[in-house]
């Protein structure tokens, strides 16, 4: 199987070498991304635990950031926690568009190696005519292995990205829902004092 990946590896020329890096470095990229959601989203505390203990996380720093900021306005203090869940949120999002845009990239590097392939079958009929099969063969299987490969790095990166970014979209909402619940605590505070 190692040589059966090898040869097709092979087969497919220079333009598969740039393929490979681009793949590797687009999941070495989802990787990181999808720990670093998971450790966000799986921090769950409602924002009576977070404004009793804080700690090191999301929640805590969001909260500290709103009730440090307010103006006791509450036009203001709205516009205030958009921002801060935008920044927050922000952070989340980070990456997610380089994934998109390698995946997105990969079927192109697959277009190039198969116009490469087909100028290569070109300069072989050019020299030899249609008689040399292996030539022809060798171009239009490289044209073809590139555009596959391009595929199938593209395909998963692109749906991968997408599941990346709605789950940083979640996480936004739920960071709107946890503000929300923080600033009715302060204020409620602030009426019984």
């Amino acid at each position: 199987m190692l040589t059966q990946l090898m040869n097709h590896l092979r087969d497919g020329g220079t333009v598969m070498l740039p393929i490979g890096l681009l793949a590797l470095a687009l999941w070495w990229l989802v990787f990181l991304k999808a720990r670093e959601l998971w450790d966000l989203i799986s921090r769950k505390r409602t924002p009576e635990e977070v404004l009793h203990q804080e700690q090191d996380d999301w929640q805590s720093a969001i909260a500290r950031d709103y009730l440090t900021s307010r103006s006791g306005s509450e036009e203001l203090d709205v516009e205030l926690s958009r921002v801060l869940v935008d920044r927050y949120a922000g952070v989340a999002e980070k990456g997610i568009p380089t994934i998109l845009v390698l995946a997105a990239t990969a079927p192109l590097l697959g277009l190039l190696g198969t116009v490469t392939g087909m100028v290569d079958t070109f300069e072989v009929i050019a020299q030899f005519g249609t008689g040399n099969a292996k030539g022809l063969a060798a171009g239009i299987s490289q044209a073809l292995i590139t555009t596959q490969s391009g595929l199938i790095v593209a395909v998963p990166g692109m749906v991968v990205g997408g599941l990346l970014y709605r789950r940083a979209s979640k996480l936004k909402a739920k960071m709107e829902l946890f503000l929300g619940g923080v600033e009715r605590i302060a204020a409620g505070k602030e009426a019984r004092a």
